[in-house]
């Protein structure tokens, strides 16, 4: 971004008058920004939703970069002092209760973190230091908040609401009454495999272009015609196959989609005579392996969910629905067993809350912060090894 450059002196609005006209671009901003993605919004936009002119803008932002940080780095300090608590379980309910009240700033958040790396490196940071002050571990960290985050990020895609602080107690204490199984060596033994789909072959060789162009040069920069001619048709055959680019955006995550499911369900397969949550471990593997075979398509899932909110709801309830059945069926078959604190069914929603955020935050973790490169797979494991204790303890603190 560019907003360090100083170009010219702004104006520091003294008067009332002054003071509000700036809120006013201000909220507008936090507005649009709050539906659409940094690049989507523009400054004519802004002034427009203000009631204002494009040169008053200019009396208060050198550029539209300038306008977005103040209003993030403004959120972040007050977030930062409204999760100081005495304990981390206050600090987790606060955080929630913060999220309630403040939506369109949690959704500028989401909408661009994908985008610009400084919005990831503040917004964990604020957890990060929390959660030092508690002394909790790497892994810990990672366990305790990553769910939080998603709830508040996510919880509208999947239509479901939560009780805070029953959310926030299983956490603390851990989900199930003890750790069922050892994790034996094949939950780490996965190899991803090509997931075949019966479609049209032209169609499939257009899906298979368009990923390599999305996850390479971003979605934006990759117009119609550069997958029609990847695909070595006329711009035409494409409007045969796909509406549009976002319609083939849209079909591109459904594919990437299955052949996750595809490879996931293979994982779980090979530990069928395991507890579900060992179960759940060589997922979890399994997700990080597939997508480190196909990096491109991760870039591409996560890129659509700053674009499209359908395509972001159905990708995430086509998660959590499944997931909800398989966790009520292992429970009712005995294969996992509750703490029985809550309600069952409340107490499976949870947990397959849990195990999406973690999903969704090891693939920023390993993925797309790139800490995988050049280490050895026993660092994931060791990981896995340790989360594990963690879905199965808690925290250990009351």
């Amino acid at each position: 971004m560019a907003s360090d450059k100083k170009v010219k002196q702004k104006r520091i609005p003294r008067r009332v008058d002054g003071i509000e006209s700036k809120n006013k671009i201000k909220v507008a901003a936090i507005d649009l920004f709050s539906k659409s993605n940094f690049s989507d919004v523009s400054i004519s936009q802004i002034t427009k939703h203000a009631r204002m002119s494009t040169s008053a803008f200019y009396q208060y932002y050198i550029n539209k970069d300038e306008l977005f940080r103040e209003i993030l780095e403004e959120f972040f300090e007050d977030l930062n002092d409204n999760l100081k608590a005495s304990n981390l379980k206050e600090s987790a309910l606060n955080y929630l209760e913060y999220a309630k009240k403040n939506q369109k700033l949690f959704k500028i958040v989401h909408l661009n973190e994908y985008l610009f790396e400084w919005i990831r490196n503040e917004y964990d940071g604020i957890f990060r230091n929390i959660s030092e002050k508690f002394d909790l571990t790497d892994v810990g960290y990672f366990y305790f908040w990553s769910p939080l985050k998603f709830v508040v990020g996510f919880s509208d895609l999947i239509e479901t609401e939560i009780v805070g602080e029953h959310f926030v107690d299983l956490l603390v204490s851990g989900i199930v009454p003890e750790c069922p199984d050892v994790l034996i060596p094949e939950v780490f033994a996965f190899q991803p495999k090509k997931h075949v789909i019966e479609i049209d072959e032209k169609r499939e060789h257009i899906l298979a272009n368009a990923e390599t162009l999305f996850g390479t040069h971003g979605y934006e920069k990759t117009q119609v015609y550069d997958i029609a001619k990847a695909s070595g048709m006329a711009v035409g055959t494409f409007y045969l196959y796909f509406k549009n680019k976002l319609e083939l955006l849209h079909e591109l995550v459904r594919w990437i989609n299955k052949g996750l499911k595809y490879n996931v369900k293979l994982a779980v397969e090979r530990c069928q005579k395991c507890n579900r949550l060992v179960q759940e471990i060589a997922g979890l593997y399994a997700f990080v392996q597939f997508f480190k075979m196909h990096s491109n398509m991760y870039r591409i899932v996560r890129e659509s969910q700053t674009i499209d909110r359908d395509i972001a709801k159905e990708y995430y309830l086509s998660i959590y629905r499944p997931y909800v059945n398989a966790l009520r069926k292992s429970v009712e078959s005995g294969n996992l067993v509750l703490k029985g604190k809550y309600a069952h069914e409340e107490e499976i929603n949870y947990l397959a809350i849990m195990l999406m955020s973690f999903g969704h935050y090891i693939g920023e973790r390993y993925l797309l912060a790139g800490q995988m490169k050049g280490e050895k797979r026993e660092v994931l494991e060791f990981f896995l090894k340790d989360l594990y204790e963690y879905i199965c303890r808690g925290l250990g603190v009351k």
